[in-house]
């Protein structure tokens, strides 16, 4: 087998492989904003595919309350409900990434319906900043 034929062989195996899985008690986690939390065992966990408006060091005021709605949404969703958690990967702070699924399913996805988080794009500070905080900076 070649080398390029052994890549693609451990890329498909690692794409198939189903992300690590456990359920804890909501309780047990800690809202950092409303895209990051803090698991029991001191892991940073980071919602895949969203990008919540930061609740710290914020570009505008808008974004800070913004940010506070989206953390408080958070904490109520996975208030007093066993959570399951699927990680899957690290993103470059070293931080996992993953999904939450209390009783009313994937949080990530509820904060983008209720529009509290937009869809996470990499490197797109600018546009972020003008729609949270407008054209006013």
């Amino acid at each position: 087998m070649s080398s390029l034929h052994r890549t693609f062989l451990i890329a498909a195996l690692l794409a198939a492989t189903p992300a690590a899985a456990e359920t804890i008690p909501g309780s047990r986690i800690v809202i950092i904003d409303g895209d990051t939390v803090a698991l029991p065992v001191g892991e940073r966990l980071r919602l895949l595919d969203i990008d919540a408006p930061e609740s710290f060091r914020s570009s505008c005021e808008a974004e800070l309350v913004a940010g506070l709605k989206a953390k408080e949404r958070l904490r109520q969703l996975l208030r007093d409900q066993d959570v399951t958690i699927e990680r899957s990967g690290r993103d470059r702070f070293k931080r996992s990434l993953g999904r939450l699924f209390p009783e009313d399913g994937d949080v990530g996805e509820i904060l983008l319906t209720e529009r509290l988080a937009l869809p996470y794009v990499p490197g797109r500070k600018a546009e972020r900043d003008a729609h949270w905080c407008g054209s006013r900076r």
